[in-house]
């Protein structure tokens, strides 16, 4: 066992002999806490607080109803997985009613058991509880690079699939020429300058009250939001083009405002935030088209930012899949 397991298993057995098997079986539970109890007196009577843990009864004929007990248990820890081991015929139909009409049980097993399959049966539970805490873990990683606003809401259930649509304004950016620079250095040398200027970029967009989606390639995907979204964009994005990292790899910027779909992807395993939409394509679309050192944004971002700079339109026609007409873009000039 680890010194400082995080899951704990609760085993109440009225009998000390099958008690005993019960813990003999289950102690190949890696980094799992193993606590036996001989009712659930004795269990109240500790004031153990727990952690994420399953409980295991093993009811015997002769036991008092632990009824009362396992709703108690499982309103005070829900996210707890709670087995009963029961004897087959009224006992498991007893049992099985509470599972049905109060959802205070997760799976009930009849005797007599196989305390082999038992006991993988439960390892496989921890290894799903495991997953949901990484999947935890994660979630609060990206917590820690959210805004304080309602995009919060997608993060609530960290569940892959989830999503919803949020007026965003959605930047990319991208290092100009950045295959000449690939053959011109070496790989750790350029590596180590692309790692600079993006955590350059990453720093500005959270000081600018935006989040950072990934990484792509050589530059980034962010978003705002708020009502001061393209505000903060632009002002991002001359806040980039300005900084002493621009001027040494040089950078494009395409920024767009609209609806765009927010949501988790990913699996059980392995989690990641992402926008989709036509928003975002047509940012990507106007950052592939900004030359070096170059903000090219939608009119109605220009419109919405509500700040003094310099602009002059973009005469080439932009065209993107989901527009009825081409988009009318500007050259901000930073």
């Amino acid at each position: 066992m680890s010194a400082n397991p995080d899951l704990e298993i609760l085993i109440f057995d009225s009998n000390a002999y099958t008690r005993s098997l019960l813990l003999e079986n289950l102690a190949c539970l890696t980094d799992c806490s193993l606590y036996a109890h001989e009712s659930s007196h004795a269990w109240d009577d500790t004031g153990e607080k727990l952690k994420t843990a399953i409980l295991v009864l093993n009811h015997h004929v002769n036991d008092a109803p632990p009824f009362e007990f396992l709703q108690l248990f499982k309103r005070t820890s829900p996210n707890s997985y709670v087995v009963v081991i029961s004897s087959p015929g009224a006992p498991h139909k007893a049992f099985a009613v509470l599972q049905r009409e109060h959802a205070c049980i997760d799976e009930i097993f009849d005797k007599p058991i196989d305390l082999e399959r038992f006991s993988f049966a439960l390892s496989e539970r921890v290894i799903a509880i495991r997953k949901q805490q990484e999947l935890n873990h994660q979630h609060l990683n990206l917590l820690r690079f959210l805004p304080t606003g309602a995009l919060r809401r997608i993060f609530a259930q960290p569940t892959p699939g989830s999503a919803e649509l949020f007026e965003m304004t959605v930047m990319f950016t991208d290092i100009r020429d950045s295959t000449q620079l690939i053959v011109k250095e070496s790989a750790r040398s350029y590596f180590a300058k692309l790692n600079e200027i993006l955590a350059s970029q990453a720093q500005l967009i959270r000081q600018y009250d935006g989040m950072v989606v990934k990484t792509t390639g050589d530059g980034l995907l962010a978003v705002f939001e708020g009502a001061a979204r393209c505000h903060l964009a632009l002002k991002c994005a001359l806040a980039i083009q300005q900084s002493s990292e621009a001027q040494s790899m040089p950078v494009g910027v395409g920024i767009s405002d609209g609806l765009v779909l927010t949501g988790i992807l990913g699996t059980s395993e392995h989690v990641h935030f992402d926008v989709i939409g036509a928003h975002v394509h047509l940012a990507a679309r106007l950052c592939g088209k900004a030359g070096q050192g170059q903000i090219l944004a939608t009119h109605d971002v220009v419109s919405k930012a509500r700040f003094e700079f310099s602009s002059r339109p973009l005469h080439e026609v932009v065209t993107v899949r989901g527009f009825d007409a081409p988009v009318v873009c500007l050259h901000i000039q930073s």
